[in-house]
């Protein structure tokens, strides 16, 4: 398995171990004046259906961490992790993943064949926003695709966290 070279690197804000593994947390940028409860109903094709997820509102946020890296983040909110997820691919970075999809949600995102889970993640840190929780993103960087994967899976199936609801739902 590729492990995280960046372990040792952790930003003055900390760290999250997660069954072993070490993700540095970071601090997202977010535009509170500006970027809160943002509502795209007015730039939404009403014939069109949305997920369901696709209503909002949402918030603009971004990340200046690990922009050009893969490997595996997760959100922690208040000290509890919240969600765990990969970034995988050879075009595929940090950056592209928050900066391009979570943290900036276009109307094309909301309609049933876009990005549900960008506009279900961004919503609830919306939320959380507004409540003033804090807020942090953690970071792992791995190479390999598989052991991304796999180190995924492996991680949620450990944690369960209620965010990831593909793998919170009764059987």
């Amino acid at each position: 398995m590729t492990m995280n070279k960046k372990t040792n690197n952790c930003s003055p804000i900390g760290k999250v171990v997660i069954n072993g593994i070490t993700f540095c947390l970071h601090k997202f940028i977010n535009d509170s004046e500006n970027g809160l409860n943002i509502n795209l109903s007015d730039r939404l094709d009403p014939t069109r259906k949305l997920h369901r997820y696709g209503q909002g509102p949402f918030c603009k946020f971004k990340i200046k961490n690990h922009l050009k890296e893969k490997g595996l983040y997760c959100y922690v909110v208040n000290g509890d992790i919240k969600y765990i997820g990969k970034v995988t691919g050879n075009n595929s970075t940090f950056g592209t993943r928050f900066n391009d999809g979570y943290g900036n949600i276009s109307p094309r995102n909301c309609y049933k064949d876009g990005q549900s889970t960008n506009c279900h993640i961004n919503s609830i840190v919306n939320k959380e926003l507004l409540n003033g929780s804090d807020i942090f993103v953690g970071f792992y960087v791995m190479e390999n695709d598989i052991d991304i994967s796999n180190l995924e899976k492996k991680l949620i199936e450990k944690k369960h966290p209620e965010w990831n609801i593909q793998y919170n739902h009764p059987e």
